[in-house]
């Protein structure tokens, strides 16, 4: 069986953009859909995570527009960004897929949810946060600045570490070996992203976190999941 190490990246046409994606695992099972966190691309997930979950159950890794390996240009909104997730799924011929999203890809996760409850199963949001709404606040802006500026590897295992281990020894040490393990990959990798598109995905948080109603956000839209056919399955 493929791994996160091994698979094969393979090409598929999304909305007119070539867009790249991994598609291994078991053969049974709903499909899990990974969306990837700031920066991040379809090899910034920890193979211990996903090799885990492929030996029981199909998973699909992908670059978005704009991201590692795809064409295009990075949208604008995590609506579009959700609309760019659904058209691959619905590209490789997939009815149903559980949604799986960390961090930014928590927001995307939730517009693929609202916006397309035909094709999601299932929505799991880790680390994440609906959009600017009553209640919501915001948290410090180093990570995110630390993470928008760094311009090296190492400089980018830095920020990641320190956005998301606490600066315990321990912590520090369990950083490090994830940051080595998704590094295990050494050939056909996706490239990081550059600082045009790491702006242009800021641009899309500034909007998510806007005040005011807004088609294109979650906060006064999340009452209605259960409406759309979910049953209330978020995770």
């Amino acid at each position: 069986m493929s791994t996160q190490q091994t698979s094969v990246t393979r090409y598929i046409d999304v909305l007119g953009v070539k867009t790249a994606y991994r598609h291994f695992g078991s053969k049974a099972g709903v499909p899990l859909l990974f969306n990837q966190h700031f920066r991040g691309t379809m090899d910034h997930w920890d193979p211990l995570l996903i090799n885990t979950i492929a030996e029981k159950r199909p998973v699909i890794l992908f670059d978005s527009h704009g991201v590692g390996k795809s064409s295009g240009e990075i949208p604008a909104t995590f609506s579009a960004w959700a609309t760019v997730a659904a058209s691959l799924v619905k590209a490789l011929g997939i009815e149903k897929v559980d949604v799986f999203g960390f961090s930014m890809g928590g927001m995307v996760a939730q517009m693929i949810g609202l916006n397309f409850p035909e094709i999601t199963r299932r929505l799991i949001i880790g680390g994440s946060s609906p959009s600017y709404g009553e209640g919501i606040v915001s948290g410090p802006e180093w990570p995110f600045v630390m993470l928008l500026n760094a311009s090296t590897s190492q400089e980018a295992e830095e920020a990641f570490i320190k956005t998301f281990y606490s600066q315990s020894e321990a912590k520090i040490a369990k950083g490090k070996a994830w940051w080595k393990r998704m590094n295990e990959r050494t050939e056909d990798r996706s490239p990081y992203l550059n600082k045009k598109g790491s702006l242009r995905q800021a641009a899309a948080v500034g909007a998510w976190f806007t005040p005011g109603p807004n088609p294109d956000n979650s906060y006064d839209r999340l009452g209605g999941v259960e409406d759309a056919g979910h049953g209330g399955e978020w995770g």
